[in-house]
């Protein structure tokens, strides 16, 4: 059975406060942390592999120069994704994750669903119906559990025409005109920064879609949201937050 306090939170490109963020050791101590949902950044490489990584360069992940679309899989495989400037030498033998890495995870892990957000940088260099195609061939295994999330509207619309079941679009304005895609997309997600929406009673819209805000780490900041119709806190501190609902009793 679930707990309730887990289907509250997504481990935001993993266990991101310890660990190298988009990697597969994040995901996997996300997991151990009790996290039952999962959000990762999407970028294709130059032979249009799906990898888990958010910034078009490599100088945060790597401390290497270059972008990753830039690059094979073969070439970007001989670098460490250690986040060097946060963790130095700590974990310099991280290697870069392939999106079918996160198949086998959740191969083992039936009540773990992902989030796969496609990001822009990569959609636009290689059009929308190649990445989502990349994208959905490398998760068949366990599409099921995933959810297409992007701040394009044209991956979802793609993602949806060729059969992907569910969808989440990131807000990146919180007005009027983007209610109105909302609403147009009729997405199963809506994700928002919560800085963007006013904390008080009304703001979050109404709709068939569940509410994920993020970045937020203060227990009493998601408790706050969620007491305004916020459904999920979208956190790099997985397994404090967790441990946290979990000591309060949180249902």
């Amino acid at each position: 059975m679930m707990k309730p306090e887990s289907c509250r939170f997504v481990a935001h490109r993993g266990y991101a406060f310890k660990y190298p963020e988009n990697t597969l050791i994040a995901m996997t101590k996300a997991v151990e942390a009790g996290a039952l949902f999962l959000e990762c950044d999407i970028q294709l490489t130059s032979d249009a592999i799906p990898i888990l990584h958010h910034d078009p360069g490599l100088l945060r992940s790597t401390g290497s120069g270059g972008t990753v679309m830039e690059l094979s899989f073969e070439e970007l495989s001989r670098l460490s994704y250690g986040e060097p400037s946060r963790f130095g030498k700590k974990y310099e033998a991280t290697k870069i994750t392939p999106l079918k890495d996160m198949v086998t995870l959740l191969s083992e892990h039936s009540e773990v669903s992902l989030f796969v957000e496609l990001k822009e940088e990569s959609l636009g260099r290689f059009g929308t119906e190649l990445m989502v195609r990349a994208v959905m061939e490398a998760i068949k295994p366990v599409m099921e559990r995933c959810i297409a999330i992007s701040f394009a509207t044209a991956p979802l619309v793609e993602a949806r025409r060729r059969g992907w079941q569910k969808t989440g679009w990131v807000v990146r304005r919180y007005n009027d005109e983007s209610r109105k895609v909302a609403e147009s997309l009729s997405p199963d997600y809506l994700f928002c920064n919560h800085e963007k929406i006013p904390l008080a009673p009304g703001a979050l819209w109404k709709g068939t879609w569940k509410w994920a805000l993020y970045e937020i780490t203060d227990p009493a900041l998601a408790e706050k949201w969620f007491g305004l119709g916020a459904d999920m806190a979208e956190t790099m501190q997985i397994a404090e937050m967790l441990n946290c609902f979990r000591g309060k009793g949180n249902t």
